[in-house]
């Protein structure tokens, strides 16, 4: 359920300050509105005030705002119908579409006007006008004289129509949705900070390795515990979060890593090997003592009796000197016997516990996590807010330099297509990450909102055909060669983009599965069990 909740906080957050975004400076530019959703499909709840219905639809993966004049021609708008008139009688309303005239063809007709002009030279017959209302298509009788009291305006002329507003105005509503995704974090992270938000501590100190894991891709190259990482790929790394970050934006890449060891400077060739789920994974690790941060419920170590806070000194006879060696000696020992030395608070004890086999790897677990010391950031209310705004900041920039350093990289193949695509990940993953980050308190749900939003401002804003970039990449084209893109043109671009959303939601989500199949399955056992 927490995952749940998280997952529609995160996600409602995003959709509703984006298209927020779009709504309220449309009508600051006097376009009419037609609809606000959150979700798209079918609508669940709504109501209308003014000229706007607001809405809640099925399904949450996103929304969108609705204003007349997106494209359409042929049509007519009904801008206006008088109280008590002849038209209000007849049954028009304000913001009706008439989408056709019973044997009149309205494409013919460049205006209102004219095509009322045609209608009155047969006063005596009655017309069938075809009309969109509400997602309904109705149909209302009426003779040319029963039309008065009506403002309308064909779609192409009508002047609160979107496709009518100078480029300037159409630029100003397209971007706002993803400038409102990037002004949430500075709302967010002084809220955060205020709060106090916990951070890994080893984070922020200088990356002096701890350990490195046998046969992987540092051992291979030739780190050693106790090397000093100095530069990643020619980029200084003052902290292990730095550090972290080089390896992670370059996945499957091969990087010139330059160490201080004993004194003097080495340069090392890293492979960044990327896992299946896209995870660069080189091992290398910070200096972590074999104290236990975590019990997992179930596990052979809650059964046994450790806590959190426990300290390993022995694994059977052996000396215990960190995390792990303790681990490495535990995955050699599935569905063995094993006795461990405690330490807790003052008190020394022995537990004997039996490490059960991972499916996947048939490897020992315990069922514990390291425990990491943390540093909380928390700050008074202007202290919060100056140091919010800072953090926000810098948050954009790293995420922006990061999002356009790795398409450089693919672009220019020094990341392949198979590489790329496994480090997408889609809704599934979100929502678990969601439910992880409301574990840790609301801090942590904001500030991996914040992280995420940041991430939909930018990608919207990529020239991709059906989000905000392509948008402005037909107001770019349109500005050049004044005039707009022909309606066939927009339509075939649509459909190309449309195919590469769908084709990457799919890619998206098989990745997520593939992540998470342990999860999905653990979660559907545990299901079944409870109806037993």
């Amino acid at each position: 359920m927490t995952v749940i909740l998280a997952f529609l906080f995160v996600i409602g957050i995003l959709v509703f300050i984006h298209e927020l975004g779009h709504f309220l400076v449309a009508k600051r530019c006097g376009v009419r509105v037609e609809k606000f959703s959150l979700g798209f499909g079918k609508k669940l709840l709504g109501f209308k005030r003014g000229e706007t219905e607001y809405l809640v639809s099925m399904l949450p993966l996103g929304g969108y705002v609705k204003m007349y004049g997106e494209g359409g021609e042929g049509n007519f708008i009904v801008d206006h119908v008088e109280a008590g008139s002849k038209a209000e009688k007849a049954g028009f309303k304000s913001g009706d579409k008439i989408t056709g005239i019973g044997g009149v063809a309205l494409s013919t007709f460049s205006g209102w006007r004219e095509l009322e002009f045609n209608l009155v030279k047969n006063p005596e017959r009655e017309y069938v006008f075809t009309i969109e209302r509400d997602d309904e298509r109705l149909t209302v009788s009426s003779k040319a004289d029963d039309l008065e009291g009506i403002k309308a305006y064909s779609e192409k002329e009508y002047p609160r129509g979107f496709s009518n507003q100078s480029i300037l105005k159409r630029l100003a509503i397209v971007v706002a949705g993803p400038f409102m995704n990037l002004a949430l974090p500075f709302l967010f992270f002084p809220i955060i900070f205020m709060l106090g938000i916990g951070v890994a501590a080893y984070l922020e100190e200088p990356p002096v390795i701890g350990y490195v894991e046998p046969g992987s891709p540092a051992s291979e190259a030739g780190f050693r515990k106790g090397d000093r990482i100095i530069k990643v790929d020619g980029k200084d790394v003052k902290t292990w979060r730095d550090t972290n970050i080089a390896f992670q934006s370059n996945p499957d890449a091969l990087l010139d890593v330059e160490v201080k060891r004993d004194g003097q400077l080495k340069d090392l060739k890293l492979k960044a090997e990327s896992s299946p789920e896209g995870i660069v994974a080189v091992g290398l690790a910070e200096t972590l003592d074999a104290r236990i941060g975590s019990v997992m419920v179930g596990s052979p170590a809650e059964k046994a009796g450790l806590k959190k806070g426990d300290r390993i000194l022995a694994v059977n006879q052996t000396k215990i000197t960190d995390w792990y060696q303790m681990a490495s000696i535990i995955r050699g020992k599935a569905n063995q016997e094993i006795t461990l030395l405690v330490k807790r608070d003052n008190d020394e004890f022995k537990l004997k516990i039996t490490p059960e086999s991972l499916e996947e790897t048939g490897q020992g677990a315990i069922g514990i996590t390291p425990y990491r010391e943390e540093i909380v950031k928390k700050h008074g209310f202007f202290a919060s807010i100056i140091e919010g705004i800072k953090e926000a900041a810098g948050m954009i920039y790293e995420v922006t330099v990061l999002l356009f350093s790795f398409l450089y990289k693919l672009f220019t193949g020094k990341i392949s297509l198979g590489t790329a695509g496994k480090s997408i990940a889609g809704p599934l993953l979100i929502a678990k990450v969601s439910g992880s980050a409301a574990e840790g308190g609301l801090a942590s749900l904001l500030q991996f909102t914040s992280f995420i939003s940041i991430n939909l401002a930018i990608i919207n804003l990529l020239p991709i055909p059906m989000l905000d970039g392509g948008h402005v990449l037909y107001l770019a084209i349109e500005s050049i060669k004044r005039r707009p893109l022909s309606q066939r043109t927009l339509e075939i671009c649509q459909r190309i983009g449309l195919t590469f959303l769908i084709f990457i939601m799919f890619l998206a989500i098989y990745n997520d599965i593939s992540r998470l199949k342990g999860s999905i399955i653990e979660s559907l056992g545990r299901l079944i069990e409870t109806f037993k």
